[in-house]
């Protein structure tokens, strides 16, 4: 099911007080995919905790050398194209339990999120029955196989003797029954926590730029506070409008105004989402940031924005609009926007340069 990170947030943090409540269901094991170094380094206490009691603590990253991790705790590190790599996942293992989380990052955002990094979408599913658990560690046993030293794998293994050496019990199918009702009305809750505080973002005085009515700088930092590079790929299309630097001298203020208006509802025609968001960054610079988009895609609008803008000539006050852009996609953060707009302003007109 999709689910946002915010629920993941959550369920996570269950399955490691989990993890921590039986300190006298031994061998245990814990294993946990955090996709990067900067989402464990805001866990590593509880990690710290947890290796402090079980028999195997395994964290995977996407990392080119080995980090400096607290005592008890392993790694896996991983590689971009690896599987592994897109998961959020954490399993734990016991004689007598077992709980596992398994998300898959699908790099696409839910549209009523205030924020990108609360609003990545997830396609997972999640479990508090030892058998489910068994089978995960089984998997990500294989999958650690030859990337991670081989005393850890002995130790894995194990807790996977210990398991099949235990009588099963079945698990407990009401509990499972009552935390799911619970993670429903949880994720149900949070969506309708995050539509208020999208909501409460909106009517912000400092968020709109009154002429256009896009976005200003100051909700862009907000909206992108707490990402992590390598995660969400952004497309940025970068679009100057030189005219607007001189119409208020040559022709006058309601003359500018009426322009900066045209302006900001050729931008809106081209959010195709509700996760798009149009900023103005400048006087006449402008950036569209559309989530989880590619180079073709970037194209296509910047076309569209052309369009809509050489037809701001047939409206007051009349005077022919014309943008140069630059674009880039990336999974860089912070965003590179200093470096599109740059390119932006010394590209040519109807040109499109796509920066690597």
């Amino acid at each position: 099911m999709s689910v946002s990170k915010r629920l993941l947030v959550a369920l996570s943090h269950a399955i490691e007080r989990f993890a921590l409540a039986g300190a006298d269901d031994q061998p245990t094991l814990v294993i946990a995919m955090f996709q990067r170094l900067s989402y464990f380094e805001r866990e590593v206490e509880m990690y710290r905790r947890i290796a402090g009691q079980s028999t195997v603590t395994v964290v995977g990253l996407v990392e080119e050398l080995p980090p400096a991790l607290p005592p008890g705790i392993d790694h896996v590190l991983l590689d971009e194209p690896d599987p592994l790599a897109r998961e959020w996942s954490v399993t734990v293992l016991s004689p007598r339990s077992g709980a596992c989380l398994v998300a898959l990052d699908t790099e696409t955002v839910f549209e009523d999120s205030p924020t990108l990094e609360a609003g990545r979408r997830f396609e997972g599913s999640w479990s508090f029955r030892r058998e489910d658990a068994y089978h995960e560690v089984l998997r990500l046993r294989r999958a650690m196989a030859g990337r991670t030293a081989a005393s850890t794998l002995d130790r894995i293994d194990e807790v996977l003797r210990a398991v099949v050496a235990s009588p099963h019990d079945g698990g407990d199918s009401r509990l499972e029954a009552s935390m799911r009702f619970v993670t429903d009305r949880m994720e149900r809750a949070l969506r309708g926590e995050a539509r208020n505080d999208r909501q409460l973002d909106d009517a912000r005085e400092d968020d709109r730029d009154r002429a256009t009515g896009a976005r200003t700088p100051a909700f862009l930092h907000r909206w992108t506070a707490g990402g992590t590079s390598g995660t969400l790929p952004m497309g940025l299309l970068g679009i100057r409008v030189p005219e607007i630097e001189t119409m208020r001298r040559s022709l006058g203020m309601r003359a500018e105004y009426a322009a900066l208006e045209a302006i900001g509802q050729s931008l809106r025609q081209v959010l195709p989402q509700r996760a798009d968001r149009a900023i103005r960054i400048g006087a006449a610079d402008f950036l569209l940031l559309f989530p989880a988009r590619h180079a073709a895609d970037l194209a296509r609008y910047h076309d569209q924005v052309q369009g809509h803008l050489r037809r701001c000539e047939t409206r007051y006050p009349f005077v022919p609009l014309h943008g140069t852009a630059a674009a880039a996609v990336t999974r860089n953060r912070p965003l590179p926007v200093d470096e599109v707009m740059s390119a932006a302003r010394y590209s040519a007109p109807q040109h499109l340069p796509i920066l690597a």
